[in-house]
């Protein structure tokens, strides 16, 4: 601590902890901000890509009319498959829930 300019005391300890305290809420404030921006950047591509998809749908669809009910029957299909994982999902952790649940109860007992 004395090398980084910070004395051999009580008040020394306490103006190192506190300039570590600071620097580490600022590196904290630093990653959420790039977060953020990923996160906002991740979001744009997604939209980008679902645009582009949407595009490549409707061009598909007036370029090629009799594949315009298979691509609709492909995403439904998609749709209900991710439907599904969706309602296994929620069992699965209705099921890991119930199994708390009863250990509580036993420990409780």
């Amino acid at each position: 601590m004395e090398r980084l300019g910070y004395p051999k005391s009580i008040d020394g300890n306490h103006a190192f902890i506190k300039a570590c305290d600071e620097d580490l809420r600022k590196m904290i404030d630093q990653n959420h901000g790039l977060l953020k921006a990923h996160d906002e950047e991740m979001e744009r591509i997604k939209q980008m890509a679902d645009d582009m998809f949407t595009m490549e749908q409707e061009s598909m669809a007036h370029c090629f009319p009799h594949k315009r009910r298979k691509i609709e029957k492909l995403l439904l299909m998609s749709e209900i498959i991710n439907l599904r994982h969706n309602k296994m999902m929620n069992e699965m952790a209705l099921l890991e829930a119930d199994e708390r649940m009863s250990i509580l109860a036993q420990e409780h007992q």
